[in-house]
């Protein structure tokens, strides 16, 4: 007697997957009027785009901003590919992060500040080096800034990663 095994799921494409999770990240409100995204708990794969989105949250889980944001990142990930002719590779959407967090990042300090101030671990640069540079220290909404696109850029790349385990072998 052999036992029946469920086929592995897939997504045929990246695009498809961020469709997918775009689709499935649904906008609730809560009792007293706030609005918020969550993963619709009938959505398919879910237990496959929750793995992501938890790994995108960086163990701020769960958190408004962050299913936002991977909402967000799904949509602008997809307005990059939309408009090319060919396939659209991996390598392709990932070339593509350092625009896409550009115009994510908030630009108005008070926002920025609020964003720190949310989760205090968010204070500090996961990879300094690579995202502190030139900054001399002396503009509090700069660092904030390339704090919230580090972030952003890290999320992206979580997305993507977990997007691409989930293709067909």
């Amino acid at each position: 007697m052999t036992t029946p095994t469920a086929p592995i799921p897939t997504v045929p494409s990246i695009e498809a997957g961020l469709t997918l999770l775009a689709s499935s990240l649904v906008l609730a409100t809560r009792t007293d009027g706030t609005e918020y995204r969550m993963l619709r708990e009938d959505c398919p794969m879910h237990d496959d785009l929750q793995d992501i989105i938890r790994a995108a949250h960086e163990d701020e889980l769960p958190n408004d901003w962050r299913f936002g944001m991977v909402y967000d990142l799904c949509h602008a990930l997809l307005d990059y590919s939309q408009p090319l002719a060919c396939a659209v590779t991996i390598d392709d959407y990932r070339e593509w992060i350092g625009d896409i967090t550009k115009l994510q990042v908030d630009t108005n300090t008070h926002a920025l500040l609020t964003w720190l101030a949310d989760n205090v671990s968010r204070c500090y640069f996961d990879e300094p080096e690579i995202w502190v540079g030139d900054a001399d220290g002396s503009d509090i909404a700069d660092l904030a800034q390339r704090r919230q696109r580090e972030a952003i850029t890290t999320m992206a790349h979580v997305i993507l990663q977990g997007l691409d385990a989930l293709l067909p072998a």
